[in-house]
């Protein structure tokens, strides 16, 4: 069985307002992609990683980031896409280019640096075992759904209600055929379960929990931080 990851850290991390892109902003004095990277290669099931990054970045992000720091499971680094599906899209496109035909393609957020190499490993052997898994955690808060003048339309059973996180994992022919069928209809998701979902197929929840942070805002900086910290006590 052949497994592949591919990291997405195309973003520029506008909501972050800071000097630099979120991904190299620093986590325990390593940059939190590299964090990521080195959770995601310590998982056994993942045996080889595309890293996409931003445009311009590809050359310092291979160099200073893979290869200074013996990422050897990063077999590719390609520039990503003016959408995460477009990112995603592009790494798919370097698997076909590297001539490999994987059994299952894990998409992991590059600023998700807590991830626990087990808890991709569960993603991978439930994407092998039923098509697709979705690392999700369940919700706490209340949710509501709301009209388009933002009045309160109904309150959804929370039972039912989950957070979408990562890694998302698949078939790889399954996810190649889902974002070739989108890219088609012209139609733009907000992650890779979506489109799988409008192709019809399955998709399993891993269950996570609120660790598994994406580091977007200052807020979640603050908190990653924090958490890093406690992690090294």
């Amino acid at each position: 069985m052949l497994n592949v990851a591919i990291v997405v850290a195309g973003g520029r991390g506008r909501r972050m307002a800071a000097a630099v892109p979120k991904q190299y902003l620093d986590l325990g004095g390593r940059t939190i992609l590299q964090r990521t990277l080195e959770a995601v290669s310590a998982a056994e099931t993942v045996h080889r990683i595309v890293l996409v990054v931003p445009r311009g970045d590809v050359v310092y992000c291979r160099d200073e980031i893979v290869e200074r720091q013996g990422l050897s499971k990063v077999e590719r680094v390609v520039m990503g896409g003016k959408t995460r599906q477009e990112s995603v899209w592009n790494g798919l496109q370097a698997i076909e280019k590297m001539r490999l035909l994987p059994d299952v393609v894990a998409v992991h957020d590059g600023v998700r640096p807590f991830v626990e190499p087990a808890l991709v490993d569960r993603a991978v052997r439930t994407a092998a075992n039923f098509g697709g898994a979705l690392v999700a955690a369940a919700v706490k808060e209340t949710i509501k759904a709301i009209t388009d003048d933002g009045f309160v339309r109904l309150t959804p059973d929370r039972r039912w209600l989950y957070a979408a996180q990562t890694p998302q994992a698949f078939h790889y022919l399954t996810l190649v055929d889902a974002y070739r069928r989108a890219r088609a209809e012209g139609f733009v998701g907000t992650d890779d379960c979506q489109l799988i979902e409008r192709a019809g197929g399955r998709i399993v929840i891993v269950e996570s929990d609120d660790r598994n942070i994406k580091i977007t805002t200052p807020t979640d900086l603050l908190l990653a931080r924090a958490l890093w910290a406690e992690k090294k006590k």
